[in-house]
């Protein structure tokens, strides 16, 4: 029996470059090993799942064309990011001195965001994503965790929304963006969410819940698990020096802090899970110490600074890539 094959890519704003730069490798990978040059990441994977910028990913990974095929190559949705990140994250003077740099309102007017949303997924339907999706937001109002599924939609009009929208309240990151108030493609449900990154920046044990919920006969062995990471940012704090701390030290540090726990955790659970198993593939690398871990820069030097790290991982860990990639095709139907 085939395996059942997962893709989980992190949340991290700009950072997404990195796991978007691996999936480009690994790509490569798949092309040369399939002696197939139109194969694509979608041909390879059964469920997709993506927090806050690995939704965007995930989105332009399954955005179809009018072939019903992949619309965007993994170039292209690197260029998503270089080409239109100081669109996403541009802030008026005005609302630069309202909100203190994100301190007493939020950093970001959501135009830009919804502008490239708008440019790149138009009118595409949740329904329409070409494979199985699990992307978290934090319903607001309801004051709980909620999940846009691809084949949820793909029954029940109440759970159907507008790719474009779906992502604006996926990547609603607390203090940079509002949160985000949308309604269904067939206007009849109305709710509020927030970036899913608060309980799940790395989807992956979300995901492998969402299979054990369609497959409850099916375990661990009977699937693959490919985990990418959007980097780590070092937080060695001194205990000293924090009990002096407030709100403002605590929102920057705590940030990195919190991000890197959740991704942590997820990812030791689930070599647990997976008996530490060659069919759990985590990829994801360390900032340096010369350069700080940011959400929202944009400056070309950070920008190259990304596609490094994504061709480090790629380069370090090529040999384990590529055994995937052959295990991915092997279980391919």
């Amino acid at each position: 029996m085939t395996k059942k094959r997962i893709l989980s890519i992190d949340g991290g704003g700009i950072k997404g470059v990195v796991p978007a730069v691996v999936l480009f490798h690994l790509e490569k990978h798949l092309k040369r090993l399939s002696n197939n040059p139109n194969s694509r990441i979608h041909d390879y994977f059964d469920l997709f799942a993506g927090a806050s910028t690995g939704a965007i990913i995930i989105a332009g990974l399954l955005t179809p064309d009018s072939h019903n095929q992949p619309k965007y190559t993994t170039k292209e949705i690197i260029d998503l990011y270089i080409e239109n990140g100081h669109i996403i994250f541009n802030a008026s003077l005005l609302q630069e001195i309202k909100s203190v740099s994100g301190l007493v309102n939020v950093k970001y007017d959501p135009e830009g965001l919804e502008s490239v949303f708008n440019k790149y997924f138009g009118n595409t339907q949740l329904k329409d994503l070409l494979k199985p999706t699990l992307i978290p937001v934090y319903e607001l109002s309801r004051g709980k965790n909620y999940f846009f599924r691809q084949q949820k939609a793909q029954t029940s009009l109440r759970h159907n929304y507008y790719v474009r929208d779906l992502l604006r309240s996926a990547t609603s990151a607390i203090t940079y963006f509002p949160p985000s108030q949308i309604s269904t493609v067939n206007h009849k449900e109305h709710r509020c969410f927030i970036d899913g990154g608060v309980f799940a920046n790395n989807p992956a044990l979300s995901a492998y819940a969402e299979f054990r919920y369609h497959n409850p006969e099916l375990h661990a062995k009977d699937t693959m698990m490919l985990s990418l990471g959007t980097g780590r940012q070092s937080t060695h704090l001194d205990c000293e020096i924090t009990a002096s701390w407030g709100a403002a030290e605590w929102l920057y540090q705590g940030g990195f802090m919190t991000s890197n726990a959740i991704s942590s955790v997820s990812d030791y659970q689930l070599n647990a899970v997976y008996d530490s198993a060659s069919n759990y593939l985590r990829l994801d690398t360390s900032f340096d110490d010369s350069h700080s871990s940011s959400m929202d820069n944009t400056k070309k030097e950070y920008l190259d600074y990304l596609i490094s790290l994504g061709e480090s991982i790629a380069n370090e860990r090529k040999t384990d890539i590529e055994t995937f990639a052959q295990k991915l095709i092997e279980n391919s139907n």
